[in-house]
């Protein structure tokens, strides 16, 4: 199973084929890397359409000098379109492996979706009639639960794994004590 390496000395590792990989091979192990492949797609097709589409293109259509709204001299469209770069950002840390700084992220793009709704519910120009188009920009929150539950698949059991080791580390051995008899 491994090699030793003429030049260094060093015994390497073979890779073995671990099947389909989603961009890197860290994706849980047994029924939980089925479910964390399938979370990422889902999260893909989330952050093309909410982040991408609705957080890039809707504040760039918004800003356009042609258009006269009261919707575009509001401070939340700029928070909407910055929110919604985190999150593009956060799902390709997710992609790359990183899901722990991927959760972060998305926990700060969360905040900054509801600071966007909040500046769209308060500096409305008439609040009674709307309140800025929440239903665009609101749906990415989903993408930080997505974030949490992928971290979550990927890193309790290695915890569990590691708090089993330091257990078994941390047992007194039956043998040593026969061993003085």
């Amino acid at each position: 199973m491994s090699k030793k390496s003429k030049s260094t000395g060093k015994v390497k590792k073979q890779k073995k084929d671990e099947g389909f990989m989603f961009f890197v091979p860290d994706q849980g192990e047994g029924a939980a890397k089925v479910i964390v492949i399938i979370l990422k797609v889902i999260m893909l097709i989330i952050t093309s359409i909410c982040a991408l589409c609705f957080g890039i293109f809707g504040p760039l259509i918004i800003w356009n000098p042609d258009m006269q709204s009261e919707v575009a001299d509001n401070p939340a469209v700029l928070t909407w379109f910055i929110t919604s770069c985190v999150y593009i950002v956060g799902t390709f840390v997710i992609m790359l492996g990183h899901s722990r700084i991927a959760a972060v992220i998305d926990c700060v793009a969360a905040v900054g979706s509801l600071v966007t709704y909040y500046l769209f519910v308060s500096l409305a120009a008439d609040p009674d009639i709307s309140v800025g188009p929440t239903m665009l920009y609101m749906p990415c929150i989903a993408l930080t639960v997505l974030a949490f539950i992928i971290a979550m698949l990927i890193n309790i059991p290695k915890w569990l794994e590691k708090q089993a080791q330091k257990a078994n580390a941390k047992a007194p051995s039956i043998i040593k004590e026969d061993d003085e008899d």
